[in-house]
């Protein structure tokens, strides 16, 4: 069974895991790097794991007026971080930018801010009403894990 890993590299963002498809699917918040790390490490030895994948939101280089240079500069180092640590534990590593996975989520565009994560997790909660612990930090990993597979 192929395991995805589906990642919002924000200071307040999280992840999703998708093991085989998406009926099989767990949210994590983002705690710390050291958690991060023994997750994903637990998803490679996974006794049934033939693989995993991981996808990244692919964060912008410039943010703009609407979020501080202080949270621009967390985003930007836990992107470095995840996207490193996936890299050296040799998982295969796709990008995925906002506009891509947000893509047919009707008011999300309109949306910004906090109202803007509001819809997200709103979406992410109708699509997965089984999935358990949906929230405005785990909504983001699980709408892109979704995206990248049903494209």
């Amino acid at each position: 069974m192929k395991i995805y890993l589906g990642v919002d590299p924000g200071a307040s963002g999280g992840y999703a895991v998708a093991y085989g498809d998406l009926d099989h699917v767990v949210v994590r918040p983002w705690v710390d790097e050291t958690e991060w790390l023994e997750d994903v490490e637990a998803l490679k030895r996974h006794p049934d794991a033939e693989s995993v994948v991981a996808i990244v939101e692919h964060v912008p280089p410039y943010v703009g007026k609407a979020i501080p240079s202080s949270a621009a500069f967390k985003l930007g180092k836990n992107f470095g971080f995840i996207c490193g640590s996936i890299r050296a534990m040799r998982i295969p590593l796709h990008l995925s930018r906002p506009a891509e996975w947000q893509k047919g989520l009707e008011g999300v565009k309109a949306a910004s801010g906090s109202k803007k994560k509001r819809v997200l997790r709103d979406h992410a909660s109708r699509l997965f009403p089984t999935v358990s612990g949906i929230t405005l930090k785990t909504a983001d990993g699980l709408l892109i894990l979704r995206h990248f597979l049903i494209n």
